[in-house]
């Protein structure tokens, strides 16, 4: 549809055909070429007029014969040039006319319009797409989207899945838009495809619209053949449950003019698959801001300088792979140094490093060095040292910043309040909670004696 399209008549006379005669095709319905002069290319060169008059709403072509004109039984071939309508429609009837110039009079021999016969082959892919007129819009068959990380700002890989109702000629444009929410600015991105070759390594990402736009390459894409797509950007900030409506639309390239055909958008089909543990994260443009779904904090001793076990429970709710971290924050209160590396006791599989980077002013992080899976638990086990300060439990807080295998951007969550215990503790009101510390002592205190004299 609204492509430049080549037209090729085969015309083999039954009489001679002398200069200044006429031969109208009438039929040529659907285009968007404008009236006016079209030119013509003809294998009788001198012998057809290099321009035709056209009428875009008769769909009527003249063409002019000159000099010699056509000789009865000759073969010739006539090509001309017209833009297709810009809507879908079978090939319309098409017939031809003779308007033979006399030499003895101004009355014209006129014949009758006869049918002509239309091509059956295909053409740009397209079953029967040989036929004159015969108008289809580029689509894709399969047209799917979805992605492989939902994690908040994290890197994150979009997959596009195509099959084209037609051949895409080198030079072609698929567009897929609706990709909004993302954080990646506008610029070229890198594309990957399935078929080398085909497709070229970069595309024109624009930001504002969520729109990507591929160029075809090389041999150009074949009707029927499956392509798939992938390149990445960086997810949003903000969670978003909700699939984004993304569609696709091809304009395909046309070697004989000018324009284009021209689909129109069309509604991509979601996988409406999990990824990374996340319930519909493989659908495009899901953002889950990863945390944890339990998260608990208790302590072992409450006493003023005393070692005190902390008892960390934590159960995330998303995959989290190795490399990612975990931060505590808000351990504020204990007289033990930084260190670059803290012991930490947890079970057997549990996926969290055995050391852990302690800063005296309350922060802990911790390292995944082998994958957790979304839902597992996890028990961590430090020992501090309690301050020499009578204090109230801690506020305390954990967030996680998720590896992507995608890219260099993580999935980054935000700050939770970890829930604690504010049981009692060896008498201790709330000394079960985190780095409560109380400094022991007595309710009262007396001492009296029983004999003041010397020796």
């Amino acid at each position: 549809a609204s492509a430049s399209n080549l037209l090729t008549v085969t015309l083999s006379p039954d009489c001679d055909v002398a200069g200044g005669s006429l031969v109208t095709l009438s039929g040529l319905t659907g285009s968007l070429t404008g009236s006016g002069s079209v030119g013509v290319n003809s294998s009788g060169v001198g012998l057809i007029s290099a321009s035709a008059t056209w009428n875009e709403t008769s769909g009527a072509l003249v063409l002019g014969t000159i000099n010699a004109g056509l000789a009865a039984g000759g073969v010739y071939e006539v090509l001309f040039v017209l833009r297709n309508g810009a809507a879908e429609q079978g090939s319309p009837s098409i017939s031809v006319k003779g308007s033979v110039l006399s030499v003895d009079g101004p009355f014209f021999g006129e014949g009758y319009f006869e049918a002509m016969v239309k091509a059956v082959g295909d053409a740009e892919g397209v079953t029967g797409g040989a036929a004159p007129l015969l108008i289809v819009l580029p689509r894709f068959l399969v047209r799917g989207v979805g992605q492989t990380n939902p994690l908040a700002w994290a890197s994150n890989t979009l997959r596009v899945t195509l099959r084209a109702n037609s051949d895409l000629r080198a030079g072609s444009l698929v567009t897929v838009a609706g990709l909004v929410g993302s954080a990646s600015v506008d610029g070229n991105v890198s594309v990957n495809a399935s078929v080398g070759g085909a497709w070229a390594s970069v595309g024109a990402w624009e930001q504002g619209s969520g729109r990507i736009v591929v160029s075809v390459s090389g041999e150009g894409v074949v009707n029927g053949s499956e392509h798939v797509l992938w390149f990445v950007l960086r997810n949003g900030g903000v969670e978003n449950r909700t699939a984004a409506s993304v569609s696709v639309v091809a304009s395909a390239v046309s070697v004989y003019g000018e324009f284009v055909g021209q689909g129109l958008y069309e509604v991509m089909d979601n996988g409406g698959s999990d990824a990374i543990g996340v319930s519909g994260g493989g659908n495009p443009m899901v953002v889950h801001v990863p945390g944890f779904a339990v998260r608990w904090i208790g302590q072992s001793n409450p006493f003023a300088s005393a070692s005190n076990v902390l008892n960390v429970t934590l159960s995330p709710d998303c995959d989290v792979l190795a490399g990612s971290s975990v931060t505590l924050t808000g351990l504020s209160g204990s007289a033990t140094g930084d260190s670059a590396s803290l012991e930490i006791v947890s079970g057997s599989g549990s996926g969290v490093g055995s050391s852990a980077v302690w800063q005296q002013s309350g922060v802990l992080v911790l390292t995944v060095e082998s994958n957790l899976q979304k839902a597992s638990l996890h028990v961590l086990l430090l020992t501090l040292r309690n301050g020499l300060v009578e204090q109230a439990a801690r506020d305390v807080s954990v967030v996680m910043r998720v590896k992507s295998a995608d890219g260099e951007f993580f999935g980054e969550g935000v700050a939770a309040g970890v829930g604690a215990s504010s049981a009692e503790l060896f008498g201790v009101s709330g000394g079960s909670g985190a780095l409560r510390v109380h400094v022991p002592g007595f309710w009262s205190a007396s001492i009296g004696q029983s004999n003041p004299l010397a020796s």
